[in-house]
């Protein structure tokens, strides 16, 4: 089937903006995606007024990703599979830990938070919220599940590679001097791929039992997993 020019055009130029919190301009946007300034233009103008993107500061006019899609991205978090199977067990694993849980997925060179839920017993107010996207793949726990699991971003050189393989999980390091405790474990679907990572957040307390959270986090991930249709053996 024939690819449209125009909608692969489009996509890139959202991509594009999505990347960039501070905004574009049209001069930024065209010449780094190499297309013509007035295709460009014409195509901000239309996503500009269906309120897919607007202006930052109306004075340098820098777009920035707009409400209409994020409201396409809540109908997509209401229909996913992934959260369906998974916020149960996660928000009751949240109130009883009196943890801050999240749900991620990759989208290419981007990892995006697509559900959350606030235990009342937090003890921490987390800035993330669904929509926040990361892209430390290298440091940041949820990252390092992507890059040791995901086969499409695997990276066998990262420093902890082995060590998060073989454990299932990824924890922030208490020795970098940072007060939130983020613990993070994969979820697999139906075509044996990685869809997923499971975050619970926390504040970082001495009388926290590391192992017991991670073990009990990936004894969850693994019922999701098997919901989703998961067939593989979570050891290999």
């Amino acid at each position: 089937m024939k690819e449209n020019r125009s909608v692969n055009r489009i996509l890139s130029i959202l991509e594009l903006i999505a990347k960039h919190d501070e905004g574009l301009t049209l001069g930024q946007i065209y010449r780094m995606l190499d297309i013509p300034k007035a295709t460009v233009y014409d195509f901000l103008q239309t996503l500009y007024k269906a309120d897919a993107i607007y202006y930052k500061d109306p004075r340098l006019k820098n777009y920035v990703i707009g409400s209409k899609m994020f409201a396409i991205g809540s109908v997509y978090t209401k229909n996913s599979n992934l959260i369906e199977a998974a916020q149960y067990d996660m928000k009751d694993f949240a109130d009883r830990h009196g943890r801050t849980v999240f749900i991620t997925k990759r989208i290419n060179d981007k990892i995006v938070y697509v559900f959350k839920y606030q235990s009342d017993q937090s003890k921490i107010i987390t800035r993330e919220e669904i929509g926040t996207v990361l892209r430390d793949f290298e440091h940041n726990p949820i990252g390092q599940c992507f890059s040791v699991f995901d086969k499409k971003v695997e990276n066998q050189r990262l420093a902890e590679y082995a060590q998060i393989k073989s454990d299932r999980h990824a924890f922030s390091k208490p020795e970098n001097g940072n007060h939130i405790c983020t613990l993070a474990t994969p979820v697999w679907n139906f075509e044996n791929r990685v869809c997923g990572v499971l975050v619970a957040s926390g504040l970082q307390e001495e009388h926290i039992d590391r192992a017991k959270l991670a073990d009990e986090l990936i004894t969850i991930a693994e019922n999701i997993s098997r919901k989703l249709g998961y067939l593989g053996d979570f050891s290999d």
